[in-house]
């Protein structure tokens, strides 16, 4: 039983945490990117909501493409741990 314990801590360790957040307006978002020294991660904004899954611990630049007519966003500071999720929070386009 205490294996199987110490397994599950392993595995869930190595899973990395959760970057979340929002776009407004809803409509403006098309991708959001997640920008470390070793990794570039993108993932669809749908509904002006974003979610990045299985995020290595470390620091990262999030970026926001925006659609034509407004640009893009970015919020530098996002950090990320093992295990946890991250609210990048609320970012606003503008045109």
């Amino acid at each position: 039983m205490l294996f199987a314990a110490v397994l599950n801590i392993s595995f869930y360790k190595t899973m990395g945490g959760s970057v979340r957040g929002t776009v407004t307006p809803p409509e403006a978002g098309l991708r959001a990117f997640l920008f470390s020294a070793k990794d570039t991660l993108s993932v669809n904004v749908v509904s002006g909501a974003f979610q990045f899954l299985n995020v290595a611990s470390g620091n990262y630049k999030l970026m926001v493409e925006g659609a034509p007519p407004y640009r893009n966003g970015i919020k530098d500071g996002i950090n990320v741990a093992d295990g946890q999720f991250t609210d990048a929070g609320q970012i606003e386009l503008q045109k």
